[in-house]
Protein backbone atom coordinates (compact mmCIF):
# COMPACT_ATOMS: atom_id res chain seq x y z
CA UNK A 1 0.00 0.00 0.00
CA UNK A 2 1.48 3.41 -1.46
CA UNK A 3 1.78 6.48 0.53
CA UNK A 4 -0.93 8.30 -0.66
CA UNK A 5 -3.60 5.36 0.28
CA UNK A 6 -2.28 5.05 3.34
CA UNK A 7 -3.19 8.63 4.51
CA UNK A 8 -6.91 8.24 2.73
CA UNK A 9 -7.43 5.17 5.13
CA UNK A 10 -5.91 6.70 8.10
CA UNK A 11 -8.14 10.08 7.15
CA UNK A 12 -11.31 7.87 6.26
CA UNK A 13 -10.82 6.02 9.25
CA UNK A 14 -10.47 9.43 11.69
CA UNK A 15 -14.04 10.56 10.24
CA UNK A 16 -15.72 7.60 11.02
CA UNK A 17 -14.09 7.39 14.33
CA UNK A 18 -15.70 11.25 15.22
CA UNK A 19 -19.12 10.20 13.35
CA UNK A 20 -19.04 7.72 16.13
CA UNK A 21 -18.52 9.58 19.02
CA UNK A 22 -20.10 12.34 17.38
CA UNK A 23 -23.71 10.10 17.23
CA UNK A 24 -22.55 8.77 20.81
CA UNK A 25 -22.21 11.92 22.31
CA UNK A 26 -25.48 12.90 21.06
CA UNK A 27 -27.04 9.80 22.49
CA UNK A 28 -25.90 10.48 25.88
CA UNK A 29 -27.49 13.83 25.95
CA UNK A 30 -30.82 12.72 24.84
CA UNK A 31 -30.47 9.90 27.80
CA UNK A 32 -29.37 12.55 30.20
CA UNK A 33 -32.35 14.91 29.20
CA UNK A 34 -35.09 11.94 29.80
CA UNK A 35 -35.70 12.97 26.26
CA UNK A 36 -36.34 9.15 25.39
CA UNK A 37 -39.29 8.42 28.04
CA UNK A 38 -42.47 10.17 27.50
CA UNK A 39 -42.11 11.86 30.75
CA UNK A 40 -38.71 13.55 29.87
CA UNK A 41 -39.75 14.89 26.60
CA UNK A 42 -42.90 16.98 28.76
CA UNK A 43 -40.27 18.36 30.80
CA UNK A 44 -38.17 19.21 28.24
CA UNK A 45 -40.54 20.75 26.34
CA UNK A 46 -42.17 22.78 29.22
CA UNK A 47 -38.43 24.38 30.51
CA UNK A 48 -39.05 25.26 26.14
CA UNK A 49 -42.37 26.66 27.10
CA UNK A 50 -41.30 28.90 30.18
CA UNK A 51 -38.07 30.99 27.90
CA UNK A 52 -38.18 34.52 29.34
CA UNK A 53 -38.36 36.33 26.06
CA UNK A 54 -36.22 39.51 27.86
CA UNK A 55 -33.35 37.57 28.88
CA UNK A 56 -33.60 35.52 25.14
CA UNK A 57 -33.45 39.06 23.71
CA UNK A 58 -30.43 40.61 26.18
CA UNK A 59 -28.82 36.91 25.10
CA UNK A 60 -28.57 37.76 21.47
CA UNK A 61 -27.21 40.96 22.43
CA UNK A 62 -24.36 40.04 24.38
CA UNK A 63 -23.70 37.04 21.27
CA UNK A 64 -23.39 40.35 19.44
CA UNK A 65 -21.03 42.32 22.13
CA UNK A 66 -18.78 39.14 22.16
CA UNK A 67 -18.13 38.91 18.16
CA UNK A 68 -17.63 42.82 18.53
CA UNK A 69 -14.85 42.41 20.99
CA UNK A 70 -13.23 39.81 19.11
CA UNK A 71 -13.65 42.22 16.10
CA UNK A 72 -12.13 45.02 18.16
CA UNK A 73 -8.78 42.67 19.15
CA UNK A 74 -8.18 41.37 15.28
CA UNK A 75 -8.32 44.98 14.65
CA UNK A 76 -5.87 46.23 17.50
CA UNK A 77 -3.26 42.85 15.98
CA UNK A 78 -3.49 44.17 12.25
CA UNK A 79 -2.76 48.09 13.14
CA UNK A 80 0.28 47.16 15.24
CA UNK A 81 1.37 45.80 12.31
CA UNK A 82 0.49 48.50 9.99
CA UNK A 83 -2.43 46.95 8.32
CA UNK A 84 -5.02 49.58 8.78
CA UNK A 85 -8.86 47.84 8.30
CA UNK A 86 -12.28 49.46 9.51
CA UNK A 87 -13.47 47.80 12.41
CA UNK A 88 -16.65 47.58 10.28
CA UNK A 89 -15.65 45.61 7.71
CA UNK A 90 -13.44 43.10 10.10
CA UNK A 91 -16.63 42.82 12.11
CA UNK A 92 -17.96 41.70 9.12
CA UNK A 93 -15.29 39.42 7.96
CA UNK A 94 -15.99 38.13 11.75
CA UNK A 95 -19.09 36.44 10.99
CA UNK A 96 -18.18 35.82 7.26
CA UNK A 97 -16.32 33.23 9.14
CA UNK A 98 -18.96 32.13 10.94
CA UNK A 99 -20.40 31.30 8.16
CA UNK A 100 -18.00 29.05 6.61
CA UNK A 101 -17.78 27.19 10.09
CA UNK A 102 -21.33 26.06 9.56
CA UNK A 103 -20.29 23.74 6.76
CA UNK A 104 -16.62 23.25 6.38
CA UNK A 105 -15.62 20.33 7.92
CA UNK A 106 -13.36 21.72 10.88
CA UNK A 107 -13.94 24.61 13.12
CA UNK A 108 -10.72 26.22 11.73
CA UNK A 109 -12.65 26.76 8.15
CA UNK A 110 -14.12 30.36 9.05
CA UNK A 111 -10.63 31.14 9.96
CA UNK A 112 -9.58 30.19 6.46
CA UNK A 113 -12.37 32.13 4.84
CA UNK A 114 -11.18 35.21 7.20
CA UNK A 115 -7.56 34.47 6.23
CA UNK A 116 -8.67 34.70 2.59
CA UNK A 117 -10.45 37.77 2.57
CA UNK A 118 -8.47 39.85 4.64
CA UNK A 119 -5.37 39.04 2.24
CA UNK A 120 -7.73 40.23 -0.34
CA UNK A 121 -8.54 43.55 1.11
CA UNK A 122 -4.25 44.00 2.09
CA UNK A 123 -2.34 42.14 -0.17
CA UNK A 124 -0.14 41.04 2.60
CA UNK A 125 -1.22 37.24 3.12
CA UNK A 126 1.68 36.29 5.42
CA UNK A 127 0.23 38.68 7.93
CA UNK A 128 -3.68 38.39 7.50
CA UNK A 129 -3.05 34.74 8.55
CA UNK A 130 -0.61 36.14 11.51
CA UNK A 131 -3.74 38.23 12.52
CA UNK A 132 -6.00 35.38 12.79
CA UNK A 133 -3.85 33.17 14.54
CA UNK A 134 -2.82 35.65 17.04
CA UNK A 135 -6.69 36.38 17.50
CA UNK A 136 -7.54 33.04 18.09
CA UNK A 137 -4.18 31.94 19.68
CA UNK A 138 -4.23 34.43 22.40
CA UNK A 139 -7.74 34.00 23.54
CA UNK A 140 -6.67 29.97 23.85
CA UNK A 141 -3.67 31.19 26.01
CA UNK A 142 -6.34 33.49 28.02
CA UNK A 143 -8.43 30.67 28.59
CA UNK A 144 -6.09 28.58 29.85
CA UNK A 145 -5.02 30.34 32.52
CA UNK A 146 -8.68 31.26 33.63
CA UNK A 147 -9.33 27.74 33.32
CA UNK A 148 -6.75 26.85 35.52
CA UNK A 149 -7.65 29.54 37.79
CA UNK A 150 -11.54 28.05 37.46
CA UNK A 151 -9.87 24.54 38.20
CA UNK A 152 -8.46 25.47 41.62
CA UNK A 153 -11.05 27.07 42.88
CA UNK A 154 -13.90 24.69 42.44
CA UNK A 155 -11.53 21.75 42.99
CA UNK A 156 -11.77 20.68 46.15
CA UNK A 157 -16.11 20.53 45.87
CA UNK A 158 -15.98 19.64 42.00
CA UNK A 159 -13.31 17.14 40.86
CA UNK A 160 -14.38 16.65 37.36
CA UNK A 161 -11.89 14.28 35.65
CA UNK A 162 -12.82 15.51 31.80
CA UNK A 163 -12.37 18.73 33.32
CA UNK A 164 -8.68 18.07 34.52
CA UNK A 165 -8.00 16.04 31.50
CA UNK A 166 -8.99 18.78 29.21
CA UNK A 167 -7.36 21.44 31.13
CA UNK A 168 -3.82 19.56 31.02
CA UNK A 169 -4.28 18.94 27.17
CA UNK A 170 -4.95 22.39 26.75
CA UNK A 171 -1.85 23.47 28.44
CA UNK A 172 0.52 20.76 26.93
CA UNK A 173 -0.86 21.96 23.24
CA UNK A 174 -0.42 25.58 24.14
CA UNK A 175 3.12 25.29 25.71
CA UNK A 176 3.88 23.58 22.47
CA UNK A 177 2.62 26.24 19.92
CA UNK A 178 4.50 28.73 21.92
CA UNK A 179 7.83 26.97 21.97
CA UNK A 180 7.34 26.13 17.99
CA UNK A 181 7.19 30.56 17.58
CA UNK A 182 9.32 31.52 20.05
CA UNK A 183 12.09 29.31 18.89
CA UNK A 184 13.15 29.03 14.96
CA UNK A 185 15.15 25.99 15.49
CA UNK A 186 11.75 23.28 14.95
CA UNK A 187 10.98 24.83 11.74
CA UNK A 188 14.13 25.01 10.35
CA UNK A 189 15.30 21.74 10.85
CA UNK A 190 11.82 20.77 8.94
CA UNK A 191 12.24 22.63 6.43
CA UNK A 192 16.11 21.40 5.51
CA UNK A 193 14.85 17.78 5.69
CA UNK A 194 11.97 17.82 3.40
CA UNK A 195 13.66 20.48 0.83
CA UNK A 196 16.22 17.93 0.74
CA UNK A 197 13.99 15.51 -0.31
CA UNK A 198 11.15 16.49 -1.81
CA UNK A 199 12.47 19.99 -4.13
CA UNK A 200 8.49 20.90 -5.26
CA UNK A 201 7.88 21.94 -1.43
CA UNK A 202 10.22 24.64 -1.29
CA UNK A 203 7.92 26.87 -2.64
CA UNK A 204 5.25 26.21 0.27
CA UNK A 205 8.19 25.49 3.17
CA UNK A 206 9.12 29.33 1.92
CA UNK A 207 5.71 30.60 2.41
CA UNK A 208 5.17 28.35 5.90
CA UNK A 209 8.77 30.34 7.08
CA UNK A 210 6.90 33.43 5.71
CA UNK A 211 4.33 33.27 7.93
CA UNK A 212 6.34 31.77 10.73
CA UNK A 213 8.13 35.40 10.57
CA UNK A 214 4.91 37.08 10.35
CA UNK A 215 3.76 35.89 13.40
CA UNK A 216 7.26 36.19 15.59
CA UNK A 217 7.13 39.42 14.47
CA UNK A 218 4.50 40.39 17.32
CA UNK A 219 7.02 39.88 19.93
CA UNK A 220 8.64 43.53 19.11
CA UNK A 221 5.20 44.89 19.87
CA UNK A 222 4.78 43.16 23.55
CA UNK A 223 2.18 45.85 24.61
CA UNK A 224 -0.27 45.02 21.65
CA UNK A 225 0.41 41.14 23.09
CA UNK A 226 -0.40 42.82 26.63
CA UNK A 227 -3.64 44.68 25.05
CA UNK A 228 -4.81 41.53 22.93
CA UNK A 229 -4.68 39.50 26.49
CA UNK A 230 -6.84 42.24 28.45
CA UNK A 231 -9.47 42.25 25.52
CA UNK A 232 -9.39 38.19 25.42
CA UNK A 233 -10.52 38.73 29.11
CA UNK A 234 -13.14 41.38 28.61
CA UNK A 235 -14.51 38.55 25.95
CA UNK A 236 -14.19 35.60 28.22
CA UNK A 237 -16.17 37.61 30.83
CA UNK A 238 -18.84 38.08 28.13
CA UNK A 239 -18.94 34.95 27.32
CA UNK A 240 -19.55 34.07 30.88
CA UNK A 241 -22.46 36.86 31.30
CA UNK A 242 -23.54 34.89 27.57
CA UNK A 243 -24.15 31.31 29.24
CA UNK A 244 -25.67 33.13 32.42
CA UNK A 245 -28.35 35.15 30.71
CA UNK A 246 -28.67 32.12 28.40
CA UNK A 247 -29.52 30.00 31.31
CA UNK A 248 -31.85 32.84 32.79
CA UNK A 249 -34.09 32.84 29.68
CA UNK A 250 -35.01 29.00 31.19
CA UNK A 251 -34.54 29.19 34.95
CA UNK A 252 -34.58 32.28 37.31
CA UNK A 253 -32.55 30.07 40.02
CA UNK A 254 -29.06 30.54 37.68
CA UNK A 255 -26.53 32.07 40.01
CA UNK A 256 -23.80 33.85 38.15
CA UNK A 257 -20.76 33.25 40.68
CA UNK A 258 -21.64 29.50 39.98
CA UNK A 259 -21.69 30.27 36.02
CA UNK A 260 -18.27 32.14 36.36
CA UNK A 261 -16.30 28.66 37.35
CA UNK A 262 -18.84 26.92 34.82
CA UNK A 263 -17.92 28.33 31.86
CA UNK A 264 -14.22 28.34 31.71
CA UNK A 265 -14.46 24.29 32.05
CA UNK A 266 -17.31 23.82 29.09
CA UNK A 267 -15.23 26.23 26.45
CA UNK A 268 -12.23 23.56 27.52
CA UNK A 269 -14.36 20.40 26.69
CA UNK A 270 -15.69 22.01 23.54
CA UNK A 271 -12.12 22.52 21.93
CA UNK A 272 -11.50 19.14 21.97
CA UNK A 273 -11.23 18.01 18.53
CA UNK A 274 -13.73 15.15 18.47
CA UNK A 275 -17.11 14.99 17.39
CA UNK A 276 -17.91 16.40 14.17
CA UNK A 277 -18.63 20.24 13.79
CA UNK A 278 -18.82 20.03 17.68
CA UNK A 279 -22.34 18.57 17.30
CA UNK A 280 -23.04 17.00 20.99
CA UNK A 281 -20.04 17.83 22.48
CA UNK A 282 -20.74 21.55 23.23
CA UNK A 283 -24.09 20.05 24.31
CA UNK A 284 -22.64 17.15 26.89
CA UNK A 285 -20.24 19.97 28.04
CA UNK A 286 -23.29 21.81 29.33
CA UNK A 287 -24.92 18.64 30.36
CA UNK A 288 -21.58 17.21 32.29
CA UNK A 289 -21.15 20.48 33.70
CA UNK A 290 -24.39 21.51 34.69
CA UNK A 291 -25.23 18.74 35.97
CA UNK A 292 -21.85 18.36 38.25
CA UNK A 293 -23.24 22.17 39.92
CA UNK A 294 -26.48 20.89 40.62
CA UNK A 295 -29.03 22.18 38.19
CA UNK A 296 -31.28 20.14 35.89
CA UNK A 297 -30.37 18.04 32.24
CA UNK A 298 -33.01 20.00 30.87
CA UNK A 299 -31.83 23.23 31.69
CA UNK A 300 -28.40 22.46 30.62
CA UNK A 301 -29.67 21.52 26.83
CA UNK A 302 -32.33 24.19 26.51
CA UNK A 303 -28.91 26.63 27.21
CA UNK A 304 -26.80 24.50 25.15
CA UNK A 305 -29.37 24.85 22.08
CA UNK A 306 -30.22 28.59 22.47
CA UNK A 307 -25.98 29.10 22.77
CA UNK A 308 -26.27 26.51 19.12
CA UNK A 309 -29.23 28.50 17.47
CA UNK A 310 -27.10 31.77 17.93
CA UNK A 311 -24.32 30.34 16.19
CA UNK A 312 -26.72 29.58 13.36
CA UNK A 313 -27.99 33.20 13.34
CA UNK A 314 -24.54 34.64 13.22
CA UNK A 315 -23.73 32.65 10.45
CA UNK A 316 -26.80 33.54 8.60
CA UNK A 317 -26.20 37.13 9.45
CA UNK A 318 -22.67 36.38 7.78
CA UNK A 319 -23.99 35.10 4.57
CA UNK A 320 -25.58 38.16 3.82
CA UNK A 321 -22.41 39.98 4.63
CA UNK A 322 -20.66 37.58 2.32
CA UNK A 323 -23.08 37.85 -0.29
CA UNK A 324 -23.08 42.22 0.07
CA UNK A 325 -18.99 42.01 0.51
CA UNK A 326 -17.16 45.00 -1.45
CA UNK A 327 -13.77 43.88 -0.63
CA UNK A 328 -11.69 46.41 -2.97
CA UNK A 329 -8.40 45.78 -4.80
CA UNK A 330 -5.60 44.02 -2.76
CA UNK A 331 -2.92 46.46 -2.06
CA UNK A 332 0.60 44.98 -3.02
CA UNK A 333 2.86 43.99 -0.80
CA UNK A 334 6.00 42.07 -0.90
CA UNK A 335 5.67 40.22 2.35
CA UNK A 336 2.33 38.32 1.24
CA UNK A 337 2.46 34.72 0.08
Amino acid sequence: MNAPTRHRGRRRAWQVARLVVTAALVAFVLHQAGLFSTGGRSEFVQVLKGVDLYYLALSFAVSVAMNLVSSYKWYVLLASRRLHVSLSKLFALYYIGKFFNLFLPTGMGGDVARVYHLGRITGANAESLASVFLERFTGMITLTVVSAVAVLVSLREYDIPIITNSLLLCVAMTAVVIWMILDQRPLRAVSRLLSSRVASLNGLLAKVERIHDAIRAYKDTPGTLWYAFAISLVFYFLAVVNVWVSALAFSSEVDFLTVLVAVPAIMLIMNLPISIGGIGLMEAAYTIIFTAFGYSSPLALSTALLIRLKTLVDGLIGALFYLARGEGRPRPSSSGT
